[in-house]
């Protein structure tokens, strides 16, 4: 009643100012908390998928460490998150729920404090083999948030504030040709807002103050695209980072820093998908254990320097007398380990006589020539043992009995 008693004593120009004014004002604040609650879920989902990537990755290079039971690697691996602003707390729990390794306040490890302060908690679990080995908890403040949406409101107190000015303005006009702008903004927010496509602009040509209305919002839209694309950059990065990470720790968890061969566990690991392939094709492996005679002479005399180069030519020379389906691994000191799948009119003696005389070649260390023999046992799968385990140990003393022979022989168990 009151509003219709005001508008009866406005005159026409008064009540056209009044309704463009009032339109505009409940669009642009319907538009401004619209995007307003948009952007506090776009920035709670953007600091929610950085920490998710970040925990995923973390995850996948903390399960070996886990199952190893490395406390020191796991440590490290989660003291580079102390750099992240946004990490309050993180800590790893194994599969019997006993507490890993852990950094920052451990009170935060209590749900009920993580929801008395705001916080957020992300945990990830960790599986090997479709096995859990234990969970991955971070713990992040809302930092992030409250700035993204401290800037964004400074950015709509400002928008707003124009955007009253200028509506204003443009009522006192009272032409149509400026409806349209003003419609189109208005639609264009609201789009937004429901869409959350930042990428969008105003693009119906005015002039005056409308132009430059449609010019802050959008420049207003673009300064949130760019945060968004900016984020969504850092992400790419620090996820190409971790991937960096991950693959060196793989390096580090499966083969020797010197000769860069398979080591124990990864070789342990083919000898079981080579058994499974001679069950299926019903066929025989053989594993050859490899001990280079007298080596410690020559750490003694030329020293590691040397002894390390004989380590890495050996490597690769038995690298070259491996097929794809064959392997070679090192699995300490001056020890080597082979695999390799025998076909039905294959034998092991021709293999190992054929690696023992390869050895008969010097080698070519520091310039100088140096001969350097072997000392071969072989096992064969299944014959001798059906486990890494057995195999090795009865190859070993093949090799000892060769080596106990005279060296620079192979011996096949018996």
């Amino acid at each position: 009643m009151m509003i219709n008693k005001l508008l009866l004593r406005l005159s026409m120009g008064q009540k056209i100012v009044a309704l463009i004014v009032s339109v505009s004002m409940v669009s642009i604040l319907i538009a401004i908390a619209g995007l307003s609650i948009n952007e506090y879920r776009a920035a709670k989902q953007r600091m929610t998928k950085e920490i998710s990537v970040i925990s995923d990755v973390l995850a996948s290079n903390m399960t070996a460490a886990v199952v190893f039971n490395d406390t020191l690697s796991a440590q490290e691996l989660l003291d580079a998150l102390k750099t992240n602003e946004l990490v309050e707390y993180a800590q790893v729990v194994n599969d019997k729920s006993e507490r890993f390794v852990h950094f920052g306040n451990s009170q935060l490890a209590q749900k009920s404090v993580v929801d008395a302060m705001g916080y957020y908690s992300i945990s990830t679990d960790l599986y090997i083999d479709k096995k859990s080995a234990g969970t991955l908890t971070l713990v992040v403040n809302n930092k992030q948030v409250k700035e993204s949406i401290r800037v964004y409101l400074t950015v709509v107190v400002a928008v707003m504030f124009i955007s009253l000015v200028f509506s204003f303005l443009l009522s006192l006009w009272i032409q149509r040709r400026f409806a349209a702008p003003i419609i189109e903004l208005a639609t264009l927010a609201g789009d937004i807002s429901d869409s959350g496509d930042y990428s969008q602009r105003t693009t119906t040509k005015a002039s005056g103050e409308i132009a430059l209305l449609q010019n802050v919002f959008n420049d207003m839209l673009a300064k949130t695209n760019d945060r968004e694309l900016a984020l969504e950059s850092l992400v790419t990065q620090r996820t190409k980072e971790l991937e960096m990470l991950n693959k060196q720790l793989e390096a580090q968890a499966y083969y020797d820093n010197l000769t860069k061969l398979p080591n124990r566990a990864l070789y342990e690991d083919r000898l079981k998908q080579s058994i499974a392939q001679a069950n299926r094709d019903n066929t025989k492996v053989a594993l050859m254990f490899i001990d280079l005679d007298k080596f410690k002479e020559v750490n003694d005399t030329y020293g590691h320097a040397a002894g390390d180069e004989l380590l890495c030519q050996v490597s690769r020379r038995l690298e070259k007398q491996c097929r794809a389906m064959d392997s070679v691994a090192r699995i300490g000191g001056d020890e080597f380990t082979m695999l390799f799948m025998l076909a039905e009119d294959e034998d092991a003696s021709d293999i190992a006589r054929r690696i023992i005389d390869l050895f008969q070649i010097p080698f070519n260390i520091l310039d100088r020539p140096m001969l350097m023999t072997m000392s071969l046992g072989v096992s064969i799968y299944p014959t001798h043992g059906q486990d890494f385990d057995v195999l090795k140990a009865k190859a070993d003393d093949a090799m000892y009995q060769a080596k106990q022979a005279g060296r620079n022989q192979f011996l096949i168990y018996q």
